[in-house]
């Protein structure tokens, strides 16, 4: 939720790349949790890669020698990078998985496509991996004698905290605190962890002190925004202690009334620091301070290639910013 909100260009574009959040006094977000506690953490950076290989298909019983194993490459970049793990920080995190890898055994693979994930600490450690795994694929190919393209598909900043937004949000959240649970809430919650095989604590009924802006290993494109304004979140209980996010049982609850609580009390709190940023031109100040000394020596750039607006390979209607809807909300119900 942005304190000031700037009409979208109807246009393919990305804002990020074209500064739409640049003039906001304040930008909120939330995201579901274990626990109730201000997002006052610093997340990883990342780069999201695809590398494809091309080779050239041939029969691999009876003429292998006509072909160029796309598959063989991927096996050596994957081994490439296995090997580079030794030599990263230990803030840095590798992960990968093998999207397309050959159709039948006796034919040399033509296509095969790699999806890895870089994390670590800010963008500079980031680009810097990055660049290495592209030498790494480059290699590859040249062992192989195939193509390689690496696509690079999304990338982020670390999320970037605002100390006096945290601050205030954590007073909201004391008042308004974590949510008001049912004895059916607790036992569904209570039952998906027995399941699991986790401790049986229910759901959290306690507020997180503030946190001294510890550094998680997780990323999120709230980073984007961070970097353009001053930013602050909350996150509020929809999945039982001790369950991980991305889990069944985090869909489970999240869908039934124990996510809508979740969801209620966590606009709440927004609503309430929103209306202190409307109102409080010494907090806007102190907000904008507090982001002025932390970007200070540093200019954003999108992590994105210049000419590439999305990230690759999605929906259309992920693209879409609304500038072909022909029939709006308020028409649609009678009302335009």
């Amino acid at each position: 939720m942005a304190v000031q909100q700037k009409r979208a260009r109807a246009r393919k574009s990305i804002w990020r790349a074209e500064g739409l959040f640049n003039d906001l006094d304040a930008c909120f977000h939330w995201h579901p949790a274990p626990i109730a506690a201000v997002i006052n953490v610093r997340m990883a950076a990342n780069d999201s890669l695809k590398i494809e290989f091309r080779g050239k298909s041939a029969h691999a019983g009876i003429e292998p020698w006509q072909g160029r194993s796309a598959l063989h490459a991927l096996e050596v970049a994957a081994h490439g990078l296995n090997l580079m793990r030794e030599h990263l920080e230990p803030t840095a995190r590798l992960h990968y998985v093998f999207e397309a890898a050959g159709i039948a055994p006796n034919v040399v693979t033509d296509y095969a496509r790699m999806w890895l994930k870089v994390r670590d600490v800010d963008r500079k450690h980031v680009v810097a991996t990055s660049n290495w795994v592209r030498q790494i694929a480059a290699g590859a190919a040249l062992v192989t004698q195939t193509e390689a393209l690496v696509n690079h598909y999304y990338g982020v900043h670390d999320v970037l905290p605002n100390a006096p937004l945290a601050a205030r949000m954590q007073a909201h959240l004391e008042q308004v605190g974590a949510p008001d649970w049912s004895t059916e809430e607790q036992a569904f919650a209570t039952a998906c962890q027995r399941e699991l095989g986790l401790p049986e604590l229910g759901l959290t009924t306690r507020v997180l002190p503030l946190q001294p802006e510890p550094t998680l290993g997780g990323s999120s494109d709230v980073a984007e925004v961070s970097w353009n304004a001053p930013t602050m979140g909350v996150a509020m209980p929809t999945l039982p202690l001790r369950v991980s996010l991305h889990t069944w049982a985090a869909t489970a609850c999240a869908g039934m009334s124990i996510g809508l609580k979740g969801a209620l009390s966590a606009a709440h709190v927004i609503a309430l620091t929103a209306l202190d940023v409307l109102s409080d031109a010494e907090l806007r100040a102190a907000a904008r301070d507090d982001f002025a000394r932390r970007t200070a020596d540093y200019t954003y750039v999108s992590p994105l290639p210049p000419e590439q607006l999305h990230p690759l390979n999605l929906s259309a209607w992920l693209n879409s910013d609304g500038s072909t809807e022909t029939i709006t909300t308020l028409e649609r119900f009678g009302q335009g």
